[in-house]
């Protein structure tokens, strides 16, 4: 039901970090140039094909057909699968100004801001020169025709059509301000949802959203709100009336499951302030449970605090789709621990943690909220001066975690 992809940095890690010798790691290095290679010449490609110019039309011409259907189909034309390249150009200019106009409707400010500054640039943004995050971020906009990619001066820019420009012009004021605000605040609220929840009813959001004083209207529609959103974040999708988190493949498995076992259980109540630490990709890592693992795991383990973000991030996973003695069990493996002190330790340590983790089978709920227990859970060893040391390094407790 879960995808296993942090499972793989596990694999990917040991195959950098254990390699046999330099002919592997010459294969590897090898291997990584021709990827890199093969990608930058595709993104070359792109941007060579296109035109320099601010006019829709001699964007659109410079497009193969079907780089055209797909800006049309994303803006939700209609009508366009039987059109000729021509054809489907005069639709999409008759229609490009008014759809998206619409589209700024359901924007907030980072996507707004994120724009505006190709205002403040002449309508060009140089490749080079744009972050990390807001390079992942542009593809969105590229699928909806409001940036092009094109080359000036032999560089590799992206362009805004300049009724774009116009359009983010007529936007600048306080009215509009105050849509992009609360538009975040719905968006920055249900992000937090999806994450809890993992599979919320469309009809249901409406509802959850009004415990934080959200009330959906004509002029802010909630659910067009969170359902443009999902394009941009890609965190979430809409499939069949449900908002569903991306991390659940087999969603349907989930939903039976809920509908069987805890189909009486109301959404549990999050405080805003936890949704809200939600919608960061490390909250885990900086929650309070998140740092007393961190602490005590490389107090026991010489580790990189990395690998054990890594493992946080799998126990997260894994408990939604197993039960919580499965999931110790599998990180009991994990770290081969065969000293019985260090074994309990440890199941004690990821008890504690995953006591914690938000369940999208029971609604949200923690199991220290299911098993009616609000405060941490405290586990305790007891282990004697001349006991084998915990650390499972074969000496004396005494002579080894003890010592001080």
């Amino acid at each position: 039901m879960i995808k296993k992809e942090c499972s793989k940095k596990y694999m990917n890690n040991e195959f950098i970090e254990n390699k046999e010798n330099d002919e592997s790691a010459e294969l590897y290095d090898n291997m990584m140039d021709d990827l890199f290679e093969k990608y930058e010449n595709k993104m070359n490609r792109m941007f060579v094909k296109g035109v320099y110019s601010f006019e829709v039309s001699e964007q659109l011409k410079s497009l193969s057909k079907e780089a055209i259907y797909s800006i049309a189909r994303n803006l939700g034309m209609s009508r366009i699968s039987t059109l000729n390249k021509d054809a489907l150009i005069e639709k999409v200019l008759t229609e490009y100004n008014e759809i998206i106009e619409k589209q700024f409707i359901y924007f907030e400010e980072e996507r707004f801001d994120i724009l505006k500054n190709y205002i403040n640039n002449g309508g060009v943004k140089v490749f080079d020169e744009i972050d990390t995050y807001e390079l992942s971020r542009t593809a969105y906009f590229m699928q909806q025709g409001i940036i092009f990619p094109s080359t000036k001066d032999e560089k590799a820019v992206f362009l805004m059509p300049k009724i774009v420009q116009d359009i983010i012009r007529e936007k600048e004021n306080s009215e509009y301000t105050n849509r992009l605000k609360k538009n975040r605040e719905i968006l920055d609220l249900y992000r937090g949802l999806n994450k809890a929840y993992g599979i919320v009813n469309t009809k249901d959001v409406i509802s959850l959203l009004q415990r934080y004083d959200i009330d959906n209207s004509e002029e802010f529609n909630i659910n067009e709100i969170i359902k443009e959103a999902q394009y941009y974040y890609r965190e979430y999708r809409e499939e069949k009336g449900f908002f569903i988190n991306n991390n659940i493949e087999n969603w349907s498995d989930l939903l039976n499951d809920i509908e069987k076992d805890n189909n009486n259980l109301e959404y549990c109540n999050i405080n805003k302030n936890e949704l809200l630490n939600m919608i960061d990709h490390e909250w885990i890592y900086k929650s309070k449970f998140g740092k007393a693992f961190l602490k005590e795991f490389t107090n026991i383990f010489e580790i990189k605090k990395e690998m054990v973000y890594q493992i946080m991030d799998d126990l997260s996973f894994d408990i939604q789709d197993n039960n919580i003695d499965e999931t110790i069990n599998s990180l009991l493996e994990l770290i081969n621990a065969d000293n019985i002190e260090l074994r309990n330790y440890i199941k004690g340590l990821a008890n504690k943690f995953l006591s914690n983790i938000r369940l999208w089978k029971y609604k949200g709920a923690t199991l220290n909220e299911i098993n009616g227990k609000d405060k941490e859970v405290k586990t305790k060893i007891t282990v004697g001066r001349n006991d084998p040391c915990i650390c499972g390094s074969g000496k004396k407790y005494k002579k080894c975690c003890g010592k001080n």
